[in-house]
């Protein structure tokens, strides 16, 4: 099964210091291609059921994920879920290298490198617009969420890249 979501909300500013991504962040990360190949897990836990194949940014920002689920028991369950609603949204699982001080600026705490561990399918995601947009399975493709929109044909006219 292919999924296509969006896995992190447009980033911030490039002079913030904290623990979400900034813009320049989600950038660098697409245009390397680091996230290919990061696994996919349900909920943050357990044995990997896919990995990421594509990732690129939204017009507004936003970091886009394709997934592809493994033929696994676990795979064929957590893509049951998605079909079915109840796993709707994507959640980025990361570490930042936070150090304590940098006498330069004057900051007590300095948020580092941040290192995608993986990308969970999940009930409810952390963060605000995370969510499943599409779906492949068995050649058919359906969009996800808002119910009073018309289903798209392909995955990819979910989004409005014109």
């Amino acid at each position: 099964m292919l999924l296509v979501g969006t896995a992190n909300p447009a980033g911030e500013a490039s002079s913030y210091n904290g623990l979400y991504f900034r813009q320049d962040e989600l950038a660098a990360m697409v245009r390397t291609g680091d996230l290919h190949g990061v696994d996919v897990k349900a909920e943050h836990t357990g044995s990997t059921i896919g990995t990421v194949v594509s990732t690129f940014l939204s017009p507004c920002g936003a970091l886009q994920c394709v997934l592809q689920l493994d033929d696994s028991v676990e795979g064929a369950i957590a893509g049951g879920l998605v079909r079915d609603g109840i796993a709707a949204d994507l959640s980025m699982g990361y570490a930042v290298d936070v150090r304590n001080s940098d006498t330069s600026t004057g900051r007590r705490l300095v948020a580092g490198n941040k290192k995608t561990l993986e990308i969970s399918l999940v009930r409810k995601g952390a963060r605000d617009g995370c969510h499943i947009r599409a779906y492949e399975a068995s050649g058919h493709y359906t969009a996800c969420g808002d119910k009073t929109k018309p289903l798209h044909h392909d995955t990819w006219g979910v989004f409005d890249l014109s």
